[in-house]
């Protein structure tokens, strides 16, 4: 501004005739109350330096454009000052606050157009020239809180809180508030790329732990096909502005299958899209954490690869990123999944955990006592259970996954371990066990498969071994 560029002692009004000078193109820039200011301030025999300003423009032969904001009429230029009067026969061009830099990007391709301003020269420069020219108009509007430097200082300062809270949320993992925080950015600059790009990441951390909750009345199908179309509809254009051969690519097209994997699993909307996501994001980036964790659980979910869904499960562990993420694939392929082998290799993942002191989710860790229950597992699921780790390590991931609480009852304990004895080749002590345990079920008057199989234990380990 004015203030700015002129140095201390310097002639205010032989600044501005030198600026002048400088200068091809004059934008007066007028607001709503600009008239009845200039009134206010010759009625009262006051030296205005905007009127100057004009004037000194006009008499020179520049090219000054009256560039009307905030709504400003035409009729604005009417009955002029004597010293303002050749303003009047001046095209004046209008700015409005809802379409503010395509009118400011129009303006600049006339000027340019018709000689006015320099081809080299850019934008920016000619802002600085036409805020300095016509400082006192511009400090006037913002002080009134008129035109539309008001309305795009306050727009930035939306936009900047948005980005701060969107960050926020995001930090504390509310993904779904943080993607529409980002949404309310990009309706205010459709093209802040920090928008674009947060509302991308917190659509691919939605994705990662994707459910639904329906309100009453609706349907969870519904809900979860409207929710998956807005993520498809935000990944989509984000892999749009990636090379296409990037990490940042890859991370996309593994998300963008499990949208679609999400898809056919909860809203039922289609059926064998996802696969060629997995593999498109591994084509890029073979070790990619998403894609190989994405394609493991999609693999185990639908009766794939066994074993190609166990390696995609290393390959995404051994990258040590995402490991929670990895794991909760891992663990929720795995989990109840009946075919051979897997019960073993669930045990093997949680014995991992276990050793590497990473946390396992409550709800989970709940749900897992199926796997020592002598009621839902067979004897021989059951044998594949305790015997897929080390005796030891079998132990004490059973005791991580039950830890001891007042008032249990120990006999599921007792016979874990009575078989974790026997599974180490101690026969005697774990005969003795068997016999302790069989006398403890028959007083709390158990039955069912827990006392069939300790019976059947006892039997098996009183004969001399074949």
């Amino acid at each position: 501004m004015d203030m700015e560029e002129i140095q201390p002692g310097e002639n205010f009004a032989q600044a501005i005739e030198q600026v002048l000078a400088q200068c091809s193109t004059v934008l007066v820039v007028i607001g709503p109350r600009w008239r009845e200011l200039l009134d206010l301030r010759a009625a009262h025999n006051e030296q205005d330096y905007v009127v100057h300003e004009i004037a000194a423009a006009l008499s020179t032969k520049k090219t000054v454009v009256p560039v009307l904001v905030g709504g400003t009429p035409v009729s604005c230029l009417d009955t002029l000052p004597t010293a303002l009067a050749d303003l009047s026969f001046h095209q004046a061009v209008e700015l409005h606050d809802s379409s503010f830099n395509d009118d400011c990007d129009r303006l600049l391709k006339n000027l340019k157009q018709f000689g006015a301003v320099p081809p080299a020269l850019k934008k920016p420069a000619l802002w600085i020239a036409a805020a300095t020219i016509a400082a006192l108009s511009v400090l006037v509007t913002a002080r009134l809180g008129l035109g539309p430097w008001r309305a795009s200082h306050e727009r930035k300062l939306h936009i900047e809180q948005l980005l701060h809270t969107a960050g926020a949320q995001a930090e504390q993992t509310e993904y779904e508030s943080a993607f529409e925080s980002y949404q309310q950015i990009l309706q205010l600059d459709s093209g802040n790329k920090a928008a674009q790009d947060g509302q991308v990441n917190a659509a691919m951390r939605w994705l990662e732990d994707f459910h639904v909750l329906a309100p009453e009345g609706q349907k969870p199908e519904d809900v979860a096909a409207l929710e998956l179309a807005q993520l498809k509809g935000v990944l989509e254009p984000g892999l749009a502005r990636t090379t296409g051969k990037d990490a940042r690519a890859a991370d996309i097209l593994a998300h963008l299958g499990w949208a679609h994997y999400m898809n056919e699993k909860i809203a039922f909307k289609e059926f064998g899209n996802a696969e060629r996501y997995f593999q498109q994001a591994l084509a890029i980036a073979p070790t990619n954490v998403y894609g190989s964790a994405f394609l493991g659980n999609w693999l185990l979910q639908t009766g794939g690869d066994r074993a190609q869904a166990l390696s995609h499960f290393q390959t995404g562990l051994a990258t040590n990123q995402e490991r929670s993420l990895v794991r909760s694939m891992q663990l929720g392929g795995l989990y109840h999944n009946d075919a051979p082998g897997m019960r073993g290799e669930l045990v093997k993942a949680l014995n991992e955990m276990r050793v590497n002191q990473e946390p396992l989710d409550r709800s989970l860790q709940g749900r897992l006592s199926y796997l020592y229950s002598s009621t839902v597992s067979t004897a021989a699921e059951l044998r594949e259970v305790l015997t897929a780790v080390p005796v030891e390590d079998a132990w004490e991931t059973y005791l991580w996954l039950n830890p001891e609480r007042p008032g249990d009852s120990t006999v599921e304990r007792d016979f874990v371990q009575a078989n974790l004895t026997e599974i180490s080749g101690d026969r005697a002590k774990a005969l003795a066990e068997f016999k302790v345990l069989a006398a403890a079920l028959r007083a709390q008057h158990f039955d069912g498969r827990i006392a069939d199989y300790t019976a059947a234990a006892i039997t098996r380990l009183s004969r001399p071994p074949a």
